[in-house]
């Protein structure tokens, strides 16, 4: 099955400054902000609280249509990217604004799936497999380890995510299968089909915003207190994630996309493949 619905993505897209670099050149091990900082970098300036969300997973796994679905509720059906992608924009949710940061990290030759300063910069996970795809679900499982070593004993939200589910007659991972890695791993699994509809993917996504944004106001709370709502949340992220039918809130502005200066990151692939 092949989707070719293209559409434009919106937001602002801003280039850094910094010298030009060649589209062959491999992309770095970290995206360039807008004013050339390194934006894996912590800043605790401001008073709207920041949630710093890291999209992980195999090739060819729509991680980058799962993101810009949930941003903008759009659809891109093919994609190119050779470097990490990070876009910014404020959310409301339960009546609080939150200005959420979320790094869309690119697919290459790292046996890990991410790195060591992509694990310290990220405050939520999202670990994306594709449902007709055996070999991106064993990424997924080495991702998730390697999330859990570099963290450790830190605990930190993480959604599993599989994706494509609207092509059921090429599945070669089951819903078992994926509800006990999420369980292995204490996270919550959904699985949805970024081709189809953008509502599970929003409401995978604000729950991994919600359960980050509350592991946040627990750091200046009691250690005792602490421990005890930490422990809630691991259980509560243990549960699988359930979609609902209402149509959840968009985005209170429009995502910017920040990327390095001379890369050519949302590229069209000259030929047709299958939905992401």
């Amino acid at each position: 099955m092949c989707r070719n619905q293209q559409q434009p993505q919106s937001g602002e897209k801003v280039r850094s400054t910094g010298s030009e670099e060649s589209t062959s050149t491999k992309a770095p091990s970290s995206p360039t902000s807008v004013d050339g900082r390194n934006p894996l970098r912590r800043t605790n300036s401001g008073r709207t609280s920041r949630l710093r969300i890291v999209v992980l997973g195999g090739t060819a796994t729509g991680k980058s249509a799962l993101t810009v679905r949930y941003l903008t509720r759009r659809y891109i059906s093919e994609y190119r990217s050779n470097t990490d992608l990070l876009y910014r924009h404020t959310v409301s949710l339960d009546d609080v604004m939150s200005d959420v940061e979320i790094l869309d990290v690119s697919c290459r030759e790292n046996l890990e799936g991410i790195s060591a300063a992509q694990a310290r910069w990220g405050e939520g996970f999202v670990v994306v497999y594709s449902v007709e795809d055996a070999a991106s679900f064993h990424d997924a499982q080495i991702i998730l380890d390697a999330l859990q070593r570099y963290r450790a004993p830190l605990y930190v939200p993480v959604i599993l995510l599989a994706n494509k589910r609207d092509l059921e007659h090429c599945r070669k991972v089951s819903v078992e299968e994926g509800q006990a890695l999420s369980l292995q791993h204490s996270c919550q699994f959904y699985e949805v089909s970024a081709a189809e509809s953008h509502i599970g993917v929003t409401l995978a996504f604000q729950s991994l915003l919600r359960e980050t944004r509350s592991l946040q106001t627990t750091r200046s709370l009691p250690r005792q207190r602490r421990l005890s709502i930490i422990g809630v949340s691991k259980m509560i992220g243990s549960l699988v994630g359930r979609g609902r039918s209402d149509d959840p809130p968009s985005p209170t502005s429009k995502p910017t996309l920040i990327i390095p200066a001379g890369n050519n990151s949302l590229r069209k692939k000259g030929k047709k493949h299958k939905s992401i």
